[in-house]
């Protein structure tokens, strides 16, 4: 059940669960937190936990999908062609990495490898899926490059990126992301550095 749907002391209650999971894991290794750690952090009962997750990977895979499932917003429901292709990726980049700021103790953790998932790969096949889907009605005849690699493409760099710029202490705001991205996305970086080199002569 979508989690805007659920009962709000449900809701709450998974918060805690999952708050109290991505706390832990930036204490110590994934495979040292027990269930009793958890619910001794959120200050509930075991038979509490139960009633919402069967394992530990249960809760960690959940907070996972639910986090990346509202990355995209709106755009989810988007046609690739209306709104403008600009527009919509302008709207993806900006929402991006306002989310990552808005729960960057989970990216950081999760980014830091502390867990059993290797959750770069599970992000960018997540983004990469995304737009998959937003490109399947496109005729590969018709592209220079093949829709799939476009797609794979472009979650490698939204996951890379992301990982810099966390890395990185956020060096600069969401908004000047989101244009240094625009760019890369309309340019291509190569396209880039050619037009510098060019100029430099």
């Amino acid at each position: 059940m979508p989690e805007q749907k659920l009962d709000p002391r449900v809701r709450r209650t998974r918060r805690l669960l999952q708050d109290a999971l991505i706390d832990l894991m930036d204490r110590k290794p994934y495979a040292q937190i027990t269930i009793q750690d958890i619910t001794d952090l959120a200050t509930l009962n075991r038979k509490t936990f139960y009633l919402h997750y069967e394992t530990k990977d249960h809760l960690l895979y959940t907070t996972t999908d639910e986090i990346l499932g509202e990355l995209f917003g709106d755009a989810k429901e988007a046609s690739i062609i209306n709104p403008s292709i600009d527009d919509l990726q302008r709207y993806i980049a900006k929402r991006i990495f306002e989310y990552v700021i808005k729960y960057k103790e989970f990216f950081r953790v999760m980014f830091e490898r502390k867990a059993s998932m290797n959750f770069i790969q599970y992000m960018k096949r997540y983004i990469t899926t995304f737009y998959e889907q937003k490109f399947s009605r496109f005729d590969d005849d018709k592209l220079f490059v093949h829709k799939d690699v476009i797609a794979s493409y472009i979650g490698s760099a939204y996951v890379g990126v992301i990982y810099w710029w966390l890395d990185n202490d956020m060096p600069y705001t969401p908004e000047k992301m989101t244009e240094q991205m625009m760019e890369l996305n309309s340019r291509g970086p190569i396209q880039i550095i050619r037009m510098y080199v060019e100029e430099e002569k």
